[in-house]
């Protein structure tokens, strides 16, 4: 069709409205389609890294301890002053991020305090006045006023000094390589760097990376234990045997120690043997209040505990119940059997798997199992997605149901 313009005018406004158009369709038009065609693969949708959705705190702090790692990596062709100015510059950037920071920010913020204090650490052994300078913001220790959680407590300091000090274990570097992509959610170079190392032990980099996930204090132990004993008698529980399943760094030790007391069993039960060397090595050097600890190792359908030999068997974050219907009938059916057939007659599981699986995916597996439902307790906020509760809960072995083998002595 032809437009019959009365004149120039119109044709300029014509031609302005033709360009605005285009304008709107272009990005559509490059944009990829959602979907390709019939029998094509979809196309692939890049998604942000996940440190996008960190706090603008953890970001910033992020960048510190990359900076760090990389001059740790340059050490041998820096000049004493370039360390120290490099160290400073680190230290006084992280001051002005955690200055201003909110309690809650300075809460979660708190894993960086095992680099920060490495940072500090070496500034002052290599400049004692440049660290002066900044000692109204840190100390040999780590950063001021940080609150309780920037404190040390006796298991972070413990091990604190088999990250940065015991390189028979771990080199420093390589410790914090793994922090950095810990936080970030970044899985794939640890293991990339494992291989590179020749260090087929993962569960050693699961460990280091616990190290820094704010859940590896005496404090979040004594965490999960009053959760546990929601579910759970204070007063029975003195002389008791409890088996923690995946004790990761042991940081729950301590609280199950004071609530069996001293003529009570604690025993530990995780997979790999990175934990067990981790214990053994913690438990041979270091004084904790953790007793006499019984480790046993594990497997992923089969908790390798003899017949009813524990009274108490508690876990936090395994997550039980979650996985596809033939991982939980080849693995976590039997586990849980070979759970309930460790413990005693009457004896009790406490499972403590905040966000996930739902209560009904629990209930299935354990009922599937052959416990007895106990108590639940519902912790969740207002507001928390019913598929994604917050709870601890009890399951009891039947009080009338013997083991097959009921005579075999305890570990």
């Amino acid at each position: 069709m032809t437009i019959h313009s009365p004149g120039r005018r119109l044709r300029w406004w014509l031609l302005l409205l033709l360009l605005v158009n285009l304008g709107l369709m272009l990005p559509r038009l490059l944009a990829e389609p959602e979907g390709g065609l019939p029998g094509e693969p979809s196309p692939k949708i890049e998604r942000p890294p996940s440190h996008y959705l960190l706090s603008k705190e953890k970001r910033a702090l992020i960048e510190v301890l990359e900076a760090f790692i990389a001059s740790l990596q340059s050490s041998d062709r820096l000049s004493r002053a370039e360390r120290v100015e490099s160290l400073s510059r680190s230290l006084n950037r992280s001051a002005a991020i955690l200055k201003p920071a909110n309690r809650v920010a300075l809460g979660s913020t708190a894993v960086f305090k095992f680099p920060l204090r490495r940072m500090a650490e070496e500034l002052s052994a290599l400049d004692p006045e440049a660290m002066q300078a900044l000692s109204r913001h840190f100390t040999e220790r780590g950063y001021r006023n940080g609150g309780d959680p920037w404190t040390f407590d006796p298991l972070e300091e413990v091990l604190y000094q088999l990250v940065f000090h015991d390189r028979e274990y771990i080199q420093p570097l390589h410790a914090m390589q793994i922090m950095a992509w810990e936080v970030k959610g970044d899985r794939e170079p640890i293991r990339a760097l494992l291989e590179q190392q020749k260090a087929g032990d993962y569960t050693k980099a699961d460990t280091v990376r616990q190290f820094f996930t704010g859940n590896t204090s005496t404090r979040s132990g004594w965490r999960q234990m009053n959760r546990a004993l929601k579910v759970l008698d204070p007063a029975a529980l003195k002389g008791c045997t409890w088996a923690e399943l995946g004790y990761g760094t042991g940081q729950i030790f301590e609280a199950v120690r004071e609530v069996v007391g001293p003529s009570g069993v604690v025993i530990g039960v995780e997979i790999g043997p990175g934990y067990e060397a981790l214990i053994n090595r913690i438990s041979r050097r270091h004084a904790l209040a953790w007793g006499e600890i019984k480790l046993v190792r594990g497997g992923l359908d089969d908790c390798r505990l003899p017949a009813e030999s524990v009274d108490i068997v508690h876990e936090a974050g395994i997550h039980v119940g979650v996985g596809t219907p033939e991982t939980l009938e080849r693995e976590t059916i039997p586990w849980l059997k070979s759970v309930k057939k460790a413990l005693r007659p009457g004896g009790i599981m406490v499972l403590d798997d905040c966000g996930y699986p739902s209560l009904e995916g629990l209930r299935r597996v354990m009922h599937r199992a052959g416990f007895e439902e106990l108590q639940v307790v519902d912790l969740s906020v207002a507001g928390t997605p019913a598929t994604q509760p917050d709870f601890v809960a009890a399951f009891r072995k039947p009080a009338d149901e013997a083991s097959a083998s009921p005579d075999v002595e305890g570990p």
